[in-house]
């Protein structure tokens, strides 16, 4: 490593981004084509083309209008510290995107993957954000031009694709692990699914049903408010004004962390202080999350560390952890159920007593301590597979900021 180091500081040039790429802004003709796939700026993330979904053209919106390439990056004007960008490494024909993304082309003798690996860079996604809060505070928006010269270090094209191998090596183990996590999370709620809403649990032919006002349930088992049977914690945030609250080394979310399968790391850190002169609380690890107002209301997440929250977040946790798995399952299946609530329309938003008033199925506790032992295996598998993927993300970043 020592070596590439060397060798990238010997062969390396400072440049900027315009050296690296430029902007395009070809429109799609449509005068032949019936159907494209349409790319917003919600629809790419992390590298990730969400859909491929095909629309009939004379149905899309008026900023469907940019053509794009293999080889091409997309890459939000919007809030770039969001990560909606992607480098298109397919055959992109039928592809329309968003005139909100913008589309860059490598220069001659610039690898593609070079150049989105630089762009995508935290250390860089940090000082767009800061360059866009900069221009528009209240609604953070870049421009190619606003970054152009944005100093980079360019190395020659061996280099280039040696460093791109080696940080390829991080993404696949990465890339693995998310598979692992996407087939345990689907066989747990595969299981919850089949014992609980289909009650196929072992030995349910032995079952007598009897009527409960939520049908027939297994005998034994009740209906209760999930506050019969769970703690339920509403965050809050400590005031911004007060520099002491803040920076310290209780770990804090906001709502747009339950947007993550699991939570393993803070969006901030609060001091104890803090912590007591506010609403946030203290929530443990196993505590089932979900946001609940706002873009990200009906998000399900489940705490993987000990950390407090923000008052758009509810957390629900059982003390004798015994049910703190079912209940993360539950709520994954039912929350739709949950914001619907009694009106029986969609909320703008739900709150904590709606929560604690919410009625849950309670198996006996024979059904439930067998359950967990099935699952929980699960759970620990995917807790230990996020955070080796953290650690491998901590340690490309280091290894990245020292590359470029």
């Amino acid at each position: 490593m020592s070596k590439l180091l060397e060798q990238i500081n010997k062969e390396s040039r400072i440049g900027s981004i315009k050296d690296l790429v430029f902007p395009v802004s070809s429109t799609y003709d449509f005068s032949n084509i019936g159907k494209v796939v349409f790319i917003n700026t919600g629809d790419v993330y992390e590298g990730k083309f969400l859909h491929k979904n095909y629309s009939n053209t004379e149905k899309l919106p008026g900023q469907a209008k940019k053509i794009i390439e293999h080889g091409d990056i997309v890459f939000s004007e919007i809030r770039p510290k969001n990560r909606h960008y992607a480098l298109v490494d397919f055959d992109s024909k039928d592809y329309v995107v968003s005139t909100k993304l913008i589309v860059l082309k490598v220069k001659e003798n610039i690898d593609p993957r070079f150049a989105y690996i630089v762009l995508t860079a935290d250390q860089n996604l940090r000082e767009f954000q800061n360059i866009a809060e900069s221009r528009s505070g209240t609604f953070p928006q870049i421009t190619f031009e606003a970054i152009a010269d944005y100093e980079v270090n360019i190395p020659d094209l061996p280099t280039q694709k040696k460093i791109e191998e080696i940080l390829s090596a991080y993404d696949s183990k990465i890339e693995n692990n998310n598979k692992i996590i996407k087939n345990l999370e689907l066989t747990a709620q595969t299981i919850f699914d089949e014992w609980f809403i289909n009650f196929r649990f072992p030995e349910y032919e032995k079952a007598k049903m009897v009527e409960s006002e939520m049908g027939k349930v297994p005998e034994g088992w009740e209906v209760k408010k999930v506050s019969e049977l769970f703690n339920v914690t509403l965050g809050g945030t400590p005031l911004r004004d007060k520099s002491e609250y803040w920076s310290g080394e209780i770990p804090w979310i906001n709502s747009g962390e339950v947007n993550k399968l699991r939570i393993v790391e803070a969006t901030e850190h609060i001091t104890d202080e803090g912590l007591r002169k506010s609403n946030a609380r203290l929530m443990n690890v196993g505590t089932t999350v979900l946001a609940i107002t706002g873009a990200t209301l009906g998000q399900v997440s489940r705490l993987e560390i000990e950390s407090s929250a923000n008052q758009s977040v509810v957390g629900i946790y059982d003390e004798e952890n015994k049910l703190n798995e079912y209940m993360f399952l539950y709520i994954k299946s039912n929350i739709m159920d949950l914001i619907l609530g009694a009106s029986g329309g969609a909320q703008q938003h739900i709150n904590k007593q709606m929560v604690e008033n919410y009625k849950i199925l309670s198996p006996n506790s024979d059904t439930i301590s067998n359950f967990t032992k099935n699952v929980l295996p699960m759970f620990k598998l995917i807790r230990g597979a996020l955070f080796e993927n953290l650690n491998l993300k901590q340690s490309r970043d280091q290894l990245l900021a020292k590359l470029i």
